[in-house]
């Protein structure tokens, strides 16, 4: 579904991604893990085509789509749920969710997946008339997880979705991505520091380090893995 090919991306002259390759099938749950700073984001903002790349081309169901604009790669089915929320924060609960639909024309859809939101975070239907910037961390979380899921989207991304948050609030927000995974059946690409939440459920992963693809394999051998042991499981 989703190739990313030799992916290089510079800010100005210094060097954030270097010739980074990773492949996401139809319906599988892709992780990147690595540290702060390792060029995750980075890379979600490319395939995403908020940055462009330096070199390297990105595809998305075999066309071609780092030359695309963001709208334009939204269109064809990719939800990007972002690092540290980015909600419109004047707005409420509910013109944010509203916003996820604003490529959508069907009406039942759009009432369908607003009652699974509500279903899955019942907190957001609670204060769906409150103002988005006045939520706790980990409700504008579930509001930007739900936002993206507005859009109905065929691939799913989502950047450090545990960044910022209280341990109790991680697990809620993994119990409710796995959930997704289940229940939506949609792909999802997720990137995220805490590999003891991502890697038990991951089909497969990507360790990412100084802006490179240090390994890669199925999540639970990367469990099973030494240095993902010492590195990142603290075991």
């Amino acid at each position: 579904m989703l190739q990313v090919k030799e992916l290089t991306v510079h800010y100005g002259k210094a060097l954030a991604v270097e010739r980074v390759s990773l492949n996401v099938k139809e319906g599988e749950f892709v992780a990147v893990i690595g540290p702060n700073g390792a060029g995750k984001t980075t890379l979600f903002k490319t395939i995403s085509s908020v940055i462009k790349p330096s070199s390297g081309e990105i595809y998305f169901e075999g066309k071609r789509i780092d030359t695309l604009p963001p709208h334009e790669v939204a269109r064809l089915g990719i939800a990007h749920c972002p690092e540290r929320r980015r909600l419109a924060s004047r707005m409420t609960v509910m013109e944010n969710l509203e916003l996820g639909a604003y490529l959508r024309n069907d009406k039942e859809g759009i009432a369908e997946d607003l009652n699974y939101i509500f279903e899955l975070f019942p907190v957001l239907k609670e204060r769906k008339n409150q103002k988005a910037g006045t939520l706790s961390g980990g409700e504008q979380q579930m509001l930007a997880i739900g936002r993206a899921l507005m859009a109905n989207p065929r691939l799913l991304m989502m950047d450090e979705p545990s960044v910022g948050l209280a341990p109790l609030m991680k697990e809620r927000i993994f119990e409710a991505i796995e959930e997704i995974k289940r229940e939506r059946k949609v792909t999802i690409l997720i990137s995220e520091q805490d590999a003891s939440l991502v890697l038990p459920m991951s089909d497969r992963a990507y360790v990412m380090e100084t802006g490179k693809i240090r390994m890669e394999g199925r999540g639970k051998e990367l469990m099973d893995n030494d240095y993902v042991k010492v590195t990142y499981l603290g075991l």
